[in-house]
């Protein structure tokens, strides 16, 4: 005779075998976290190698730009002008280039920082018209054609944020941006006052993002299917949108229309950010 309380030994291996099966769906899934895991460093190790080889390759031409005449040749004003404007454009692309690799290096320190609670800002006044020019002009000698665009106001709009924190968010936007247009395209940032702050905006000429995709725009490493066939870590815009947040803003992919053109001018992708002054 049974006692209440006590198990039959169907019972007992029925439980054992739920804790079988249990313990098997989470190997599966940690399996796939470790497959994933593997494929995003890749894709990280990719994007941190792809400014490495223009760095070389215009420290190299500065090099020989600034060596010395082996013949003993003098060069005439002409030549000695050309001579500085390679070093000036060579400089610009790796100083360029850098800055890209640096924005990476800490979009993936951020985003340990984020998963342990560290994230945190540095505030002080800045001038955001005066920003998104700088960040702008440090873009350019990498994507010469492209045309960027700037349209801001004439004076200063002061807010309290953390300067380095924004310039890695509108940097990842203007990286995007770059990406996935074509050459011989246009970028166009726009920045302009609310009733509340500011707003920015990074508008390219490249596809429209379907709609239904929006969903896996900002979580860390997502990849479209639609841009799988180019690089990138998945982490940009999931780190963007943390840094606009805590700022107490918000970042945003603008809508199209039924034809697949952005709100802004012209065809294309438009992320915008509103954040306040204070």
């Amino acid at each position: 005779m049974q006692l209440q309380g006590e198990k039959t030994q169907e019972q007992i291996i029925e439980e054992l075998q739920q804790q079988v099966d249990d313990l098997r769906a989470e190997n599966l899934l940690l399996q796939d976290q470790l497959a994933h895991k593997e494929q995003s460093t890749a894709m990280i190790a990719h994007d941190l190698r792809g400014p490495l080889s223009p760095i070389m390759n215009y420290a190299q031409m500065i090099a020989r730009h600034a060596a010395p005449s082996k013949d003993g040749a003098k060069f005439s004003a002409q030549q000695l002008g050309k001579k500085y404007a390679a070093i000036q454009r060579n400089t610009g692309i790796i100083i360029g280039q850098a800055q890209r690799m640096s924005r990476m290096v800490n979009d993936l320190l951020d985003s340990s920082h984020l998963a342990s609670g560290k994230f945190s800002l540095i505030r002080e006044d800045c001038d955001i018209v005066q920003l998104v020019k700088d960040m702008v002009e440090q873009l350019r000698p990498i994507a010469p054609y492209h045309t960027f665009v700037v349209s801001a106001p004439d004076t200063p709009v002061i807010g309290y944020w953390d300067g380095d924190r924004l310039q890695q968010a509108l940097g990842n936007l203007l990286d995007n941006a770059i990406k996935y247009s074509d050459e011989q395209t246009t970028i166009t940032v726009t920045v302009s006052t609310t009733r509340a702050g500011v707003r920015v905006s990074v508008h390219n000429q490249g596809a429209s993002i379907p709609s239904a995709d929006i969903s896996q725009l900002f979580r860390p490493y997502g990849r479209l299917a639609a841009t799988r066939s180019r690089h990138g870590s998945g982490l940009g815009l999931f780190i963007t949108k943390s840094i606009i947040e805590a700022h107490k803003g918000n970042l945003q992919l603008e809508p199209h229309d039924e034809e697949g053109n952005s709100s802004e001018k012209g065809r294309g992708t438009t992320f915008s950010f509103e954040l306040p002054l204070k």
